[in-house]
């Protein structure tokens, strides 16, 4: 049920963008900063800015979400900002 709210929403917002190029992206990298309380906020990846949203799956499989922790980060640039549709802890190589 989550995983289809979070399709629909990502299909509304690229909807939205007409006009706008988007393209999803996905990158690896180490959490620098995360927000003060909770999960939902921006969050630092390799020294890009996320911004994770209610609808974000979020994913601990290889351990918890901290700074230091390695994700896979996969999401769409709108309006200037990285908007995460996943994150997901992973073993560093």
């Amino acid at each position: 049920m989550r995983q289809a709210l979070m399709i629909i929403t990502v299909g509304l917002v690229l909807a939205l963008m007409v006009g706008t190029a988007c393209a999803k992206q996905e990158f690896y990298g180490t959490v620098e900063k995360m927000p003060a309380s909770g999960l939902l906020g921006e969050w630092v990846v390799n020294g890009k800015t996320v911004n994770v949203v209610k609808d974000t799956k979020l994913e601990q499989d290889h351990g918890p979400f901290a700074v230091g922790a390695y994700v896979e980060v996969e999401g769409v640039e709108y309006e200037g900002k990285f908007i995460a549709t996943e994150i997901e802890t992973k073993k560093k190589k």
